[in-house]
């Protein structure tokens, strides 16, 4: 039998989402699944059509999803629909364990899907970065008023303040990308999870 076949498609801002999708597509290739790992910078000619399964990757930046990927989605849909896919959504919010970041992050989801009109029953929100030193004067300055304001993120493991701009902070739990890709593996082989 033939390796499946898988598209990580993905769209980074800053390259959190990036080194994400990266992730993702190496835990697969360790599962004996051949991944094409894309940018929309250079993905967006690739047909889910030619694939077992997708994995589409986008960052939310003020307040939404890529518009490059929503326009891949859409005029996609159906081919994601018909095959195993998987939509991981990587936000600042989702690093804010209140109930309220839960369902914004739950409802930016939920507005993509809807949106795009994409059917999948895997979703994943991923918590992203501060990455400072990836961003302009002015984005560093709200990013630092917005974390100071809203004093998120608590427990970020980091020696630094989160609103401390000459540090990057990284909040993506990389034990739950590992465990999302290793069951995505899974349901390409058609491999039982353990129990």
């Amino acid at each position: 039998m033939l390796n499946p076949t898988v598209l990580v498609l993905y769209a980074s801002k800053h390259g959190q989402t990036a080194k994400i999708a990266a992730r993702i597509a190496a835990v697969l290739r360790d599962h004996d699944v051949n991944v094409a790992l894309r940018s929309t910078a250079d993905g967006m000619h690739e047909s889910p059509a030619s694939f077992d399964g997708c994995v589409v990757a986008a960052s939310v930046h003020a307040g939404h999803h890529q518009r490059e990927i929503v326009e891949y989605v859409s005029g996609h849909r159906t081919s994601l629909s018909d095959r195993p896919s998987a939509f991981v959504s990587v936000s600042l919010t989702a690093a804010d364990a209140t109930d309220e970041s839960r369902a914004a992050t739950r409802e930016l989801i939920d507005d993509f899907l809807d949106n795009t009109g994409w059917t999948t029953d895997t979703t994943l929100p991923v918590a992203g970065a501060l990455q400072y030193r990836e961003y302009d004067f002015v984005t560093r300055l709200v990013m630092r008023l917005i974390t100071a304001r809203h004093e998120a993120y608590p427990d970020t493991g980091s020696p630094y303040a989160v609103t401390d701009t000459a540090h990057d902070h990284d909040f993506t739990d990389w034990k739950e990308v590992d465990r999302f890709a290793l069951e995505f593996a899974r349901t390409l082989t058609h491999q039982p999870s353990p129990s």
